[in-house]
């Protein structure tokens, strides 16, 4: 997954077709910390719920080709 930069305005209207305004909202809200950098910390909560590393979305998508099996054609 990549982040592309944009406004706030940008965000609404690329997501507005794809939900109600409470789940766009949600959705734009949360963009906007990443751009802010509000969710670039790293904690340790995956290993200390789970009791293993967490991993990638590369890593798991390689563990779990069925979980993508519908992307892929």
């Amino acid at each position: 997954m990549t982040y592309a930069e944009q406004t706030a305005e940008q965000a609404w209207a690329a997501r507005r077709p794809l939900g109600p305004d409470r789940e766009v909202e949600g959705w734009v809200s949360s963009y906007l910390a990443l751009a802010a950098g509000e969710l670039a910390a790293v904690t340790d909560v995956v290993p200390a719920l789970t009791g293993h590393p967490a991993r990638t979305v590369a890593e798991h998508l390689r563990a779990h080709p069925e979980d993508w099996a519908a992307l892929r054609g």
